[in-house]
């Protein structure tokens, strides 16, 4: 049996949710989970199959256990088969798993290779590239993928940090 190439470092679970403020209340009480610290409509290029898309969400990151938990309300999706992947989950169900690879170009190309197709790549406003792959078939939602670099891992220590200790009060603060 080949090897897969699904990434080994999952670091963060994602749900699609109506209302991010009332999500991330609801999971602070429910599971412990947060708190959360929140991004309204994050500036990102995005393509689909080459051509320009619009991925225009708002997202909560919070700590759950040993994983980030992201929450992501969505405004706009585009073109229609990006908006059925990224609107796939209901609510309480896993929209996205994330994972750091080493090289994110050889690791697209094998994810691709094992049948998850590429369903959207973007740019964050820091310039963070991030690849988007299709595995609902699989494993029950997309999969993201980026270089785990020392930005990026900055915010995840600092989202894992801010749960130490954490009361459970105050689960929505904005960045």
């Amino acid at each position: 049996m080949p090897a897969s190439a699904l990434p080994t470092e999952l670091v963060q679970i994602a749900y699609t949710v109506p209302d991010l403020e009332a999500a991330c209340r609801e999971w602070a009480e429910r599971v412990g989970a947060g708190p959360f610290l929140i991004r309204s409509h994050l500036q990102v290029v995005a393509t689909h199959n080459g051509e320009p898309a619009i991925y225009d969400h708002s997202a909560a990151f919070g700590q759950w256990g040993p994983l980030m938990l992201e929450l992501v309300e969505l405004h706009e999706c585009s073109p229609a088969p990006l908006n059925e992947a990224f609107r796939h989950s209901a609510p309480n169900q896993v929209n996205h798993y994330a994972y750091f690879v080493e090289d994110l170009e050889a690791s697209t190309a094998a994810l691709e290779e094992q049948g998850f197709p590429l369903m959207m790549e973007l740019i964050s406003s820091s310039g963070m590239r991030v690849n988007f792959l299709d595995g609902r078939s699989t494993i029950g939602g997309l999969i993201e993928i980026y270089v785990g670099n020392e930005h990026l891992r900055a915010h995840y220590a600092r989202v894992a940090e801010l749960a130490q200790g954490w009361d459970g009060s105050d689960p929505v603060r904005y960045m």
